[in-house]
This record gives C-alpha cells, structure tokens and sequence, in this order.
C-alpha cells in the first residue's frame, strides 16, 4: 500500500467514523432572526414543493427591539432567504395555514399582538404570486392563544377555532366557513381560555374533529378540557385532565392503535412545569407515566424523526432547571428515549417537525428564548439518513466522495406524495403497517396532488380516516428522474422498516 492510498484510507476513516458519531441533528446556521413570544413552523410559501420558514415575534438586536413577522424561503442546500411578505408583524401569537377559499393555494389564519397593543385576528389569502392579501373577515382578535383549522361539520371546506386573550378576557371561538372567504361565529358552550390553546382532533374517530382547551378560564381557573363534537353542538366531555396554564397540546398516535392520543406541556396553578401523556382509549383518555422532561411555556410536536414506524417528540419549554429542547424517541410501550439531539435550550418557544431537504426525515424549526435571555430561531438538519448512507459508504471504499457541496435545484414541476399508517386497511380484523404513496406527476397545481391522493384513500379505504395536508407528505423535484428516484429510495426506505407499500395511482 503506498504512502497516498494510506493517507486517503486514513481520511476515510476519520470521515466514516466521524459520521457516525456526530449528533443526529446539525444547525443549519439558517441566520434567522431570533425572537421572544414567537410563532415558529414550516409553510410553503413559494409553492416551490419544499418548506418554507415562518417566524413571528418580537426581536432584540444591538439594543433595539421591535415586532416583525418574516418568511424565509428555502433555496435547498441548507440556504434560506428573507423575502418581503405583506403578513403584519406580531408577537404573543400564533398561525395555522390550510387551504380556506378551496382554491388550490394556502391561506394563513394569524392571531396576536401587533406593535401598537392591539390584538388582532387576521385571514390572509394565499395569492398565486406568492404574496397574501388580508381579507376583510370579522375575527375576534386575542393573544396569547392559538388558531387553528378544522372542517368540523363535514362540509368540504375548513373552519376556524381560535383561543387567548380578548380586550374582554379569555376566550374561545369558533368560526363556520360560509365559503368566498364568508365566516359566521358558532355558537357553543366551550369556555374561554388564555395563556393556552384550543385545538381540534377528532379522538373517537367518528369524523367530527373534537376541540380541547388547556389554559386559564374567565375567572381565573387553569382549566384542562375535552368537548366531543356531536354534530349538533360541543359536549364536555367525562375525562378528567389535569389543568395547566403557559400551556400546549398536541394529538397523536403514539402507540400506534390508529386513534390521538394527548401530549400536554404547561404549569399547574401552583407553578409546578409538567408534562403528561393521556392514551386515547376512543371512549375517553387515561394517564400514563413517561419520563418525558416536565416544562412549562413552550411547546410539544409529534413525528416519525428516526424512520421506525412511530411518532417521536419534539419537546421545549423552560423546566424545574431551565430552558431546555429535546427530542425523545419512541421505543414502544410508551417508552421514551432522550437521544441527546443537541438542540438550543429555549423556552417562550415554539416550532415544528418539518423535512425542509426532502430527503425523507424530519428537520427541526425552533424559536425562543436561551438561558442567556437571548432570542434565538434555527433550523436543525436530521442526520438519520445521512447517517444510514455514511454507515453503507464504510464497506464501499471506491465510492467515497468527500464534496459535500450540491447542485443548485431548479424550479421543482414533477411531484409525488406520500404517507403511512398502522391500521385494518383491508378489515380483516388485524392492523398492520402501511405506506401510500402516488405516482409521480406534473400538476398545473402542486397542492392538487394532496387533495387528488387524499380523496382516492378515501374513497379506496372505509377504514382510512380523513387527515390534515400535514399528513401528507409532497415532494417535488425538477426532473422526472429526479423525483421517481427519490420515490423509489422512499419506498425502498419504508419497506426495509416493515411497511407494506399501496399504490395510489390515477
């Protein structure tokens, strides 16, 4: 062996090992700007077929601070750029995007604080040059609360669930989508809460979304509540939860038996941080004991981070020994295991699972406050199948290729979607794991795909339950090539983790 063929085998090693060794998740170094009372996720806003940033809060910068709302958007290769967006800026908020007016585009629902004090409740409809318009619709403003969308009376179209706190105190509202962006306030029993949320899901799976309410009521009570949806109004449901107040929630199937079960982050009156999981057994809810981190002020997000078949969590908020963000993977039986990601403590934080690269996995959006009082937003990269690639480059020598540069993509037009379930697909009496996914295609509307895939499922499967956009998953690629590689890869993925794969064709 001669003196080079050695010092690149050395290299090698060095790179294989360190590969395999490095933290599964790395920062991106976004350059977003950090921020306090933040609202922080993924949205696509170019329509480009990979997510975008949205991030809304109040930053500090060289000893000045103002409120700002801002959308980067994603040029892949790990680069992001601040583009103009006509969405007011706000702080103490929150957003939720679907697609209102059932034109093909997202809108975005806002709530919060503008500069000036007010509180504001806004519909901005999606244009088709990438831009937003706010349209003329009477929401009740509020802060520190959430929104969120929802087609609770089965009538094709998304309605509106909004909670905080109003000029007159807490509340919690719900807005019936009359169609042409026309919205009428319901009238229903549910109370009011702030410093909270209220959000939908649908936990007996009778296709009318539920609503549950964490957060402190109109008279000062921290309350925790389910409402079951009965398709002539909201019932309070017998299950009870512990109140929590700095308070979030999130659904869903974490042990895989095709119902949400209930994450929930917050403070008891006392000031105790805790974090508790109730397992949907379809006629109620019941507490089970994990060794999630307890916190408080900040925010819970379920996904499949590690390519197993289960839903992981993403979980920050300031705990008994301070700001901390951790991700926690799912062993089964309601263990769960801290795999020491390494992300930025933070709390008065919010953010979201979302696979910004498409390469399969999920990445990390995060925004908040540090243990230092700083404000800070970033993007951390999954490494999993990074890892799985690096880890089968070790036995094939002749294939390394230490460039860690890529190409520039163009404009992605070839598209495929995707997206997975533990069920009786077939009503057979026995669930198993299953993973759909469409041909790849050229639509004149990236989002059509979505609606297309979603509604053959239905129509296909008794047993397929109707999911949100979020569910599905799209991604899209310049070349056909390109996209029926990545397709190809994606099923190869989900197949060697023991899913059985239906195709969704049309």
């Amino acid at each position: 062996m001669n003196k080079s063929t050695v010092s690149v085998f050395v290299l090698f090693t060095i790179f294989v090992t360190a590969t395999i060794k490095a933290q599964t998740f790395t920062d991106v170094r976004a350059n977003l700007t950090g921020v306090a009372g933040s609202a922080a996720g993924w949205i696509d806003n170019d329509r480009d077929g990979d997510p975008d940033v949205f991030v809304a809060g109040e930053f500090f910068r060289s000893q000045a601070n103002g409120i700002s709302t801002r959308i980067y958007n994603n040029h892949r290769n790990d680069r992001f750029t601040n583009v103009q967006s006509n969405i007011p800026d706000f702080h103490r908020g929150a957003f939720a995007v679907g697609d209102l007016d059932l034109d093909g585009i997202n809108d975005i629902g806002i709530v919060g604080e503008a500069a000036n004090g007010q509180r504001i409740a806004y519909v901005m409809k999606g244009l088709a040059n990438g831009s937003y318009q706010k349209m003329p619709v009477s929401l009740t403003g509020v802060r520190d609360g959430s929104i969120a969308f929802a087609d609770m009376d089965g009538d094709g179209d998304l309605d509106i669930l909004i909670s905080g706190e109003a000029t007159a105190g807490s509340v919690t509202l719900i807005y019936r989508n009359d169609r042409n962006m026309k919205f009428s306030a319901v009238n229903h029993a549910i109370p009011g809460v702030k410093r909270g949320m209220a959000s939908w899901s649908d936990f007996n799976l009778d296709g009318l979304p539920d609503v549950f309410i964490s957060g402190i009521d109109p008279a000062g009570n921290v309350i925790s509540q389910l409402y079951q949806n009965t398709g002539a109004g909201f019932r309070k449901h017998p299950t009870i939860f512990t109140g929590l107040k700095n308070a979030h929630h999130a659904f869903g199937d974490a042990d895989n038996d095709g119902d949400d079960d209930l994450l929930m982050t917050g403070e008891t009156a006392q000031g105790q941080p805790l974090t508790l999981l109730y397992v949907n057994n379809r006629s109620g809810f019941q507490l089970r004991q994990t060794t999630l981190v307890n916190v408080s002020d900040g925010f819970a997000d379920w996904g499949d981070m590690d390519l197993d078949g289960d839903l992981d969590v993403l979980i920050s908020g300031m705990s008994a020994n301070g700001a901390v963000s951790k991700v926690y993977a799912n062993d089964r039986n309601f263990q769960f295991r801290d795999i020491r990601a390494n992300i930025i403590p933070l709390y008065n934080s919010s953010g979201q699972w979302g696979d910004y690269d498409l390469d399969g996995d999920l990445d990390i959006v995060i925004a908040g406050i540090s243990n230092t009082h700083q404000p800070e937003a970033r993007v951390y990269r999954n490494g999993v199948i990074e890892k799985q690639k690096s880890t089968a480059l070790s036995s094939s020598f002749s294939k390394l290729n230490l460039s860690s540069a890529h190409p520039t993509r163009n404009k992605p037009v070839w598209f495929y979607v995707y997206s997975s379930s533990y069920s009786d697909l077939h009503k057979v009496g026995k669930k198993d794991y299953y993973m759909f996914v469409s041909p790849v295609k050229k639509p004149a509307k990236s989002y059509e795909m979505e609606e297309k895939f979603q509604s053959l499922l239905i129509q296909t499967y008794p047993t397929w339950f109707r999911v949100d956009q979020g569910n599905i998953v799209q991604n899209g690629f310049p070349t056909k090539n390109e996209a029926e590689k990545s397709r190809t890869e994606m099923i190869h993925n989900y197949q060697t983790k023991g899913f059985k794969l239906v195709e969704v064709n049309w």
